[in-house]
């Protein structure tokens, strides 16, 4: 799933992925916070993004809801990469969100 022109996809190479399309696929490989935990399954690198991971905003999404949000957010003419912010940040207020869109 990647979101371009405004629409998820699920082509190779189609664009960037979300940390929480990281995230599922770390999971799905097998990654643990433990790195003894997934010796042989992912690298030690894997792990240590995993583990980062774990601790943003990626963690509490789903599919659904960000299929939501590439939805709802059609009619703001946001850029791709300015989704691709906003749902790896998932700002919690305006300011945070004027910030994230602006900068």
């Amino acid at each position: 799933m990647r979101i371009h022109g405004g629409s998820l996809s699920k082509r190779a190479n189609a664009g960037f992925l979300t940390n929480f399309e990281v995230l599922d696929f770390l999971r799905s490989r097998g990654a643990k916070i433990d790195p003894m935990g997934c010796l042989g399954a992912v690298a030690a690198s894997e792990c240590k993004v995993y583990e980062y991971l774990l601790k943003t905003p990626a963690c509490n999404q789903t599919r659904e809801s960000i299929y939501e949000f590439v939805k709802r957010s059609e009619g703001f003419r946001l850029a791709d990469s300015d989704k691709l912010n906003v749902i790896n940040w998932r700002p919690s207020s305006a300011a945070d969100a004027y910030a994230v869109l602006l900068c």
